[in-house]
C-alpha cells in the first residue's frame, strides 16, 4: 500500500500498521496504540533537516491523511542511526503548521525591522 508524496528534505508514504510493525521493530504495537491507533499510518522519512519544507510538508501530511490514518511514524537519522518517533497524526500536521506559521511571522518581524 506505499502511496508516496515526497517534498524537499522528506518522504511521506502511507502504510499498513501490521506490515509497518513487521517491518520495523523499533516500533512497537504499544506506540501505535498510544498515538491513536488506526489500521494505517503515515511514515515520515526526515531526509535532509536543512532542505525541509514546512509548507509542503503541512500540504502533504493533509493529503495522506484520511479515514483510519491517525498515526504518524517519523524516522530520522542521529549520531546513534536510525531513530523512530510515534505520533498523532493531528499532532505532528499542526506541529507542521505552527512552525510554518513561526517562520512566516520571524520573516516579516525580520523585514520590518528592516525597514524601521
Amino acid at each position: 500500500m506505499r502511496q508516496q508524496y515526497s517534498g524537499d528534505g522528506y518522504a511521506i508514504q502511507k502504510e499498513i500498521v501490521d506490515v509497518l510493525l513487521e517491518e520495523q521493530p523499533d516500533i512497537s504495537a504499544e506506540d501505535i496504540v498510544e498515538a491513536g491507533g488506526g489500521i494505517v499510518a503515515v511514515i515520515l522519512e526526515v531526509k535532509d533537516r536543512r532542505r525541509f519544507n514546512l509548507k509542503s510538508l503541512s500540504r502533504d501530511l493533509v493529503r495522506a491523511g484520511g479515514r483510519g490514518v491517525h498515526v504518524a511514524a517519523i524516522s530520522f537519522h542521529t549520531a546513534r542511526g536510525r531513530t523512530w518517533r510515534v505520533v498523532p497524526l493531528a499532532y505532528l500536521r499542526e506541529l507542521a503548521e505552527g512552525m510554518h506559521d513561526m517562520k512566516q511571522q520571524l520573516r516579516l518581524e525580520a523585514a520590518l525591522r528592516g525597514n524601521g
